[in-house]
């Protein structure tokens, strides 16, 4: 049994309008939010990720830093990829079949709609992500590659912890 969690990155802030978008930081909220998510994860679920798959964005690196102090993730635990920013679904369940099968429990910290249509692709559900949203997913499996469907175990969203 293996478990995945996809993560969508904390609220960003579109003040900035000439920002490139790989640029833009998280605002106030997102700030906020990421850390409180860490702590409930961890208190509510013991989630405790082998390793963590992030998107080389600003904003998806911002989240990553303020739920690894919550979830005790060291820094050699992250992997940057630039298609977690830029791909699609497919392209990123294909880094997640990737994995090392020494992890058990993988964390995926990407943007929308991909985790959106991921986890519905995944579980058969019909959930949007907002910001900051968290889905636990166990995967009948042994080996990341054969990663194509699972349960979907909890979802998670700031409005509701």
């Amino acid at each position: 049994m293996k478990r995945l969690y996809l993560v969508r990155h904390a609220k960003s802030d579109w003040r900035f309008f000439g920002l490139d978008d790989l640029d833009r930081p998280l605002n106030k909220r997102g700030k906020k939010d990421a850390p409180r998510m860490g702590k409930h994860l961890k208190r509510v679920w013991q989630v405790k990720p082998d390793c963590v798959l992030c998107s080389t964005a600003k904003r998806a690196r911002s989240t990553v830093k303020r739920l690894r102090k919550a979830l005790d993730i060291s820094k050699k635990q992250i992997a940057w990829h630039d298609s977690i920013y830029s791909g699609q679904k497919n392209e990123v369940l294909d880094l997640i079949r990737q994995t090392d099968n020494c992890h058990r429990d993988v964390m995926v910290i990407g943007h929308n709609p991909t985790m959106t249509d991921l986890v519905n692709q995944l579980t058969g559900s019909f959930i949007f992500f907002p910001t900051c949203g968290v889905a636990g997913i166990d995967l009948p499996i042994d080996d990341w590659a054969d990663a194509k469907s699972g349960t979907l175990v909890f979802f998670e969203v700031p409005k509701s912890i």
